[in-house]
């Protein structure tokens, strides 16, 4: 019985631990004007490009990390 107890509570902690913070209406949104840009053929030079988007959320949008593919 005790290790039924010790499976669930650490059940329901993993399931609180990973659950979403309110519902998807308070969650912020990401949205990008154009999401890919063809750089066409690039000879050792710098060549940049900005991604404009916005957060259509209602809440802060936080980018804590970037990667390119």
């Amino acid at each position: 019985m005790r290790r039924i107890i010790i499976l669930l509570v650490a059940l329901f902690s993993a399931a609180v631990a990973y659950a979403q913070l309110g519902n998807e209406s308070q969650q912020p949104e990401i949205k990008f004007d154009a999401e890919t840009y063809d750089l066409g053929e690039v000879k050792q030079e710098v060549v940049t490009h900005f991604f404009e988007f916005s957060n259509t959320g209602s809440s802060e949008l936080v980018i804590e990390k970037l990667v390119p593919a």
